[in-house]
């Protein structure tokens, strides 16, 4: 029996062993890369940085290949639909012609570089903001094999060109929101029962040919012109308005930073949407948002909403009021009546 247990304690400890050994290989094939660029040049001018690589694969050396592909807004949230097909058309905000960088570079295991990239914007380029993004792709240089990578593969780079710009945002809509489960879906609402909302969002179009990153505040009142909430960042985490794209942008109303600890071991901060213990009632929010590159005019866009805060059990308490008085009016009459004096005839 003694025999039986240690054979499979044996086969239990190699099948952790090859368990986490695969765990760690699957985890290692990745890049550590710059996520994203922000330049601001000159027409005429050119401006000149390194890209960060690093080679997470412990044991094994890659070839990185590098291309310039260009993206747009895949949807309201933000997400960059990337134009990864060889014959996709340029953008209008294309940064292939003014990009130059390397074709390829070797990255030995565990090690990092940083990549030259230069940026040149021809002297009759008109102002505005362009953007396109440099994807990698790893390579076994023993092999030739393609590796899949985990981690992100993307550097998303922006470049704003000063100078007389078309700026103009349209707001869609605005008002209180009550987010999805996955936070990518939701809906506006004018009328929460069960809790009181916790976001405001709002809707801009860019229709002019600068990508905008508006702030603003949001100031709540209620019923009687009481100011009870403001939300100071209504862009807190400064999303960009990408050319063309109708854009959503979400706001708490009470937030709060929550801290935990990543798998790697790092801190990791999320803002998260508190309970902003509102009473029950009719409530207006208002919003002043600005945008505008340096050098243009500030433009300023003006929103205003209002929404209803009427919890179940307010309903309730109402109906039980109501009750009650109508009630006490009924006991009231009813004893009159009986001390009135009655006449016979």
């Amino acid at each position: 029996m003694k025999k039986i247990t240690r054979v499979l304690s044996l086969l239990m400890a190699i099948v952790t062993l090859v368990v986490l050994s695969s765990g760690v290989q699957a985890a290692s094939n990745g890049l550590g890369i710059s996520p994203r660029k922000d330049y601001s040049v000159q027409p005429g001018k050119d401006i000149s940085d390194t890209l960060y690589i690093r080679n997470l694969s412990l044991n094994q050396d890659l070839q990185i290949e590098m291309r310039v592909i260009d993206f747009g807004a895949q949807n309201e949230t933000g997400a960059p639909a990337l134009a990864v097909a060889e014959n996709a058309p340029q953008t209008p905000w294309s940064l292939k012609p003014f990009i130059q960088l390397p074709k390829a570079v070797t990255i030995p295991a565990g090690k990092s570089t940083n990549v030259p990239i230069k940026v040149a914007i021809p002297a009759s380029q008109g102002a505005g903001s362009y953007y396109s993004a440099i994807e990698y792709s790893a390579i076994n240089p023993e092999t030739q094999q393609r590796v899949n990578i985990s981690a992100s593969s993307v550097s998303l780079v922006f470049v704003t060109v000063p100078g007389e710009a078309k700026e103009q945002l349209i707001l869609r809509q605005f008002g209180a929101y009550q987010s999805g489960q996955n936070q990518t879906t939701g809906e506006f609402k004018s009328m929460f029962v069960t809790s009181s909302p916790k976001e405001f969002a709002y809707r801009l179009q860019n229709q002019g040919n600068v990508a905008e990153q508006p702030s603003g505040s949001i100031v709540v009142k209620n019923m009687f012109g009481q100011t009870v909430k403001e939300v100071e960042d209504a862009n807190v985490k400064k999303q960009l308005v990408l050319i063309g794209q109708t854009r959503r942008v979400q706001t708490c109303i009470k937030p709060s930073i929550l801290e935990s600890k990543a798998p790697t071991g790092q801190d990791t901060k999320q803002t998260v949407c508190d309970d902003p213990g509102l009473w029950p009632g009719r409530y207006t929010a208002q919003m002043a948002l600005y945008y505008g590159l340096n050098g243009n005019n500030t433009q300023e866009i003006i929103g205003e909403t209002s929404f209803w805060y009427i919890p179940w059990w307010s309903i309730v308490g109402f109906v039980l009021i109501v009750g009650f008085i109508v009630m006490m009016v009924w006991l009231v009459r009813r004893a009159f009546d009986n001390r009135r004096p009655r006449y016979r005839r």
